[in-house]
């Protein structure tokens, strides 16, 4: 079956890359990319493995898959179930929808173990932005010893709400929707729009319009990649996913190198949450970038600067380590 890909101007498919479907035993079929050693401009580092966050799509970041090439890595990268051309959780296409994180999960392992450590180059190092980064960590607990180092851009290890007792009156609101069997529900204030279908001015996640423009015309090409507004279920199941993430127990078995990235300017991760959580790590390192928004890797030019600058000292340090490098060191 034919693997499907978005090109738009400006935003072209990086050479080499291979697309594939991955079919998970319910019949769920997650879109695949690889770039192979052969791909990295440079002798080949070893493989980042990428993974977005809620609404994205592969395409959306065939930028910092070039980047990553530059620097001499392979790159693998999916579509998580239920957006980007991956198989979609339920009759409305726009939902964007969850049963449990522990799908995603069982999904990721699948990748790793069928596509990654099958064929990519070893050492392996996770790169996950928001819901994408909420997952890696959650990688790093369940597969740390499969990697040499996790990198987290803004992930979503708590969701900003406004005010502690705003998150309380959600998470009740939730649970009781869930218990009426809303789950499946747009979450309220949220509808079909895509993320990326809304005027520059009224989005919350990039400063830098080119950028935004790019993503806008990719679902232009391919309204079906887009997706919309979460489920009642999706919140419901974030709320929980952090939960157990946030037990001293559960941090305690992270002992893999983590170097996360919080958005100064974020209006949709809660900053607070993410230096608590990578501050309880045994090799745990938050960097603050003030004044980027929530898509750091989509931002303007100073603030991918301050993230690349970053990103590229902790790999050096990671790859030129032969025991499991303090993070405090680069």
């Amino acid at each position: 079956m034919i693997v499907p890909v978005v090109s738009v101007e400006g935003d072209p498919f990086p050479a080499g890359g291979e697309a594939q479907w991955l079919t998970r035993p319910d019949g769920a079929m997650l879109r695949v990319m690889t770039w192979g050693a052969h791909c990295a401009k440079a002798p080949c580092r070893g493989t980042v493995v990428l993974a977005g966050g809620r609404t994205e799509f592969i395409e959306k970041y065939f930028e910092v898959v070039d980047l990553l090439l530059q620097r001499g890595f392979a790159v693998a990268t999916f579509d998580w179930r239920g957006q980007g051309l991956s198989s979609r959780m339920l009759d409305d296409p726009r939902k964007g929808h969850i049963d449990d994180f522990k799908t995603f999960d069982d999904d990721f392992a699948a990748f790793l173990s069928e596509i990654v450590q099958s064929r990519m180059p070893k050492p392996y190092v996770a790169l996950g932005h928001s819901m994408g980064g909420n997952l890696m960590f959650r990688a790093a607990h369940d597969h740390g010893k499969d990697f040499a180092g996790v990198v987290l851009s803004a992930p979503m290890l708590g969701i900003h709400l406004g005010s502690p007792v705003m998150e309380a009156v959600t998470r009740t609101l939730v649970r009781v929707l869930c218990a009426l069997g809303l789950k499946d529900r747009y979450a309220p204030g949220s509808g079909p729009a895509a993320a990326d279908e809304e005027p520059f001015d009224e989005n919350v996640v990039t400063s830098d319009p080119e950028r935004y423009a790019r993503q806008q015309r990719v679902i232009a090409k391919a309204p079906s990649i887009g997706l919309g507004g979460p489920t009642i279920g999706w919140v419901a199941a974030s709320f929980s996913a952090i939960e157990e993430m946030s037990a001293a127990a559960y941090l305690s078995r992270i002992t893999v190198p983590v170097l996360a990235f919080e958005a100064g300017a974020d209006r949709l991760v809660q900053n607070e949450a993410v230096r608590r959580l990578v501050s309880a790590l045994a090799h745990g390192r938050c960097i603050s970038i003030p004044g980027s928004q929530h898509e750091i890797l989509m931002e303007q030019e100073e603030f991918r600067f301050a993230f690349w600058d970053a990103f590229d000292r902790f790999v050096e340090t990671l790859l030129s380590s032969t025991d499991r490098p303090v993070v405090s060191d680069f």
